[in-house]
């Protein structure tokens, strides 16, 4: 069999890496490919990483893929040419498999109408959805609701998420895979993938050398617990948080390892790091970027690994720690977590939220959670609006604690300030969040279930497990009824009321500086 990998590009970033691994772990199985074809819209530098396998790989680039001012009511070009591209190959419908990543993302406006036209036409087609543009993806989620003139949600997902008995839909997670049950799809070409481990640089350095080494280069005590955000700075990382945690803890440091590549996560990053600096927080910035400290010498310095992420696309972060054998603490994010939980996985030291008291920011955070929501979806045409029951929505003052990552920026410097100035309110929110005392030390005995995480990883998250997983999804692909057409999702438009809920709302994914 010939099989067809799709996307606008092959940049370095995390679907490309996704689809290195596949390509990996399907060299080591016994499904009978021949040729690989990783279609592209001109971008490919990220496959310079790809490694010789048992099955040529060819990347070709596709004209159509590269365009994006098109209508989308063009798509049948995009959807010529990829069909030419499998013919010259020497492809055709009963030997190869499309396999398309984002299709739906907003990235590139012809790919769902060419998935819809290609399934029309018989070709078994697999949909890996990594992040929903629904999911406050707000630039490209504006993208199709001008390109589809629609006054309602339910006619974008009409467009974007076509059923057929040849489309198999894969989903990162539980929570995606309900997400996209909710909307409709069919059980039977509904699927998802386990993790996959990331790759962790064997090390035999010395902790206490590599420790010595990064915190004298980044102007922090060695003597304290050293804690490393080992991720990009994005806005979903909600930075903020890892200052609060720096600002509180002041018995330990902590670094966040690079920063993003996105122009605006790169202002929010600027406007945190500034923060930091004038707060003389013993937090810093850019730590992988030190000359002569290797991402294995960042693992091997931390204490511990933090995360204050409110949104991922995989379990990179979480499997990481794990499998660096570094105790993880901050932010829990059930949405990824549940599955490494369900592979009998232990996170004892992290927690769904961070609560700080109410009076700390006044009876200002509400109107500006509020503000901040409009900001991020006010634009929508009046049927989006009316789809989601903003009327209900409480929007009394808050009473008691609140979940930091619920405030907007602003509010969020507000509390970091006010807990680096008053220690009796910094005593409050760490005794409010257990997980912030005790903080992990390299001289302390390691906890228990750190070997356990490492074990259930490695046993669950394996390159042979996506290799029968992947397997097993092309082969029901494959086999799948050709002619039975396309239609929409049943419950099309639930996916958006159920991802842009206000009560859902993490103001720092969405704000733009």
């Amino acid at each position: 069999m010939k099989l067809v990998v799709l996307h606008n590009h092959f940049d370095r970033g995390d679907v490309t890496q996704v689809v290195l691994s596949h390509l990996q772990a399907l060299a080591a199985s016994q499904l009978p490919i021949d040729r690989v074809l990783l279609l592209h819209g001109g971008r490919d530098a990220g496959l310079s990483d790809l490694q010789s396998l048992r099955f040529p790989v060819d990347a070709i680039s596709v004209d159509a893929l590269s365009d994006d001012s098109s209508s989308i009511d063009q798509s049948q070009a995009l959807t010529d040419q990829i069909a030419q591209a499998i013919t010259a190959a020497g492809g055709s419908r009963d030997d190869t498999l499309l396999h398309f990543h984002n299709h739906s993302l907003g990235e590139h406006l012809l790919l769902p109408g060419a998935v819809a036209q290609l399934a029309e036409a018989g070709w078994p087609i697999v949909l890996q959805i990594h992040d929903f543009a629904e999911d406050y993806s707000s630039a490209n989620y504006q993208r199709w609701i001008q390109s589809l003139a629609t006054q309602t949600p339910d006619r974008v997902e009409r467009h974007l998420y076509p059923q057929a008995a040849n489309l198999h839909y894969v989903a990162a997670t539980q929570r995606d895979r309900s997400l996209l049950s909710s909307l409709g799809v069919a059980d039977a070409v509904l699927h998802r993938l386990p993790p996959i481990a990331p790759a962790i640089p064997e090390s035999q350095l010395d902790r206490a050398a590599a420790k010595r080494k990064l915190t004298a280069a980044l102007d922090l005590d060695a003597d304290k617990p050293l804690g490393i955000y080992p991720a990009c700075g994005t806005r979903a990382k909600n930075i903020g948080e890892l200052l609060l945690w720096s600002a509180v803890c002041d018995d330990a440091t902590f670094a966040i390892a690079a920063p993003p590549t996105d122009p605006i996560d790169q202002k929010m990053y600027a406007m945190w790091s500034t923060f930091a600096r004038n707060q003389q927080l013993p937090v810093r910035f850019d730590a992988e970027l030190v000359e002569g400290i290797s991402r294995a010498e960042l693992l091997a310095a931390a204490d511990f690994l933090f995360t204050s992420s409110v949104a991922e696309n995989g379990a990179s972060v979480f499997l990481e720690a794990i499998l660096a054998g570094r105790p993880l603490r901050g932010r829990d994010l059930p949405a990824v977590t549940d599955d490494l939980r369900a592979a009998g996985c232990e996170f004892p030291g992290l927690s769904p939220s961070l609560s700080i008291p109410a009076a700390v920011i006044g009876q200002s955070a509400q109107p500006q959670i509020w503000e901040a929501y409009c900001a991020a979806w006010g634009w929508l045409p009046d049927g989006f609006i009316d789809a989601l029951d903003l009327e209900l929505v409480d929007r009394g003052p808050i009473v008691g604690d609140i979940d930091f990552a619920r405030l907007p920026i602003g509010l969020q410097a507000r509390a970091i300030a006010a807990a680096k100035s008053d220690r009796k309110l910094a005593g409050q929110i760490r005794d409010a969040n257990p997980i912030m005392h005790d903080l992990p030390t390299a001289s302390g005995d390691p906890p228990p279930h750190l070997a356990a995480n490492a074990q259930r990883a490695a046993e669950a998250f394996n390159e042979s497990a996506l290799a029968d997983r992947l397997t097993q999804i092309y082969r029901a692909a494959l086999q799948s009824d050709r002619d039975a057409g396309t239609t929409a999702p049943d419950a099309a438009g639930q996916l958006f009321v159920q991802l842009a809920r206000y009560e859902a709302f993490t103001p720092c994914r969405t704000i733009e500086l």
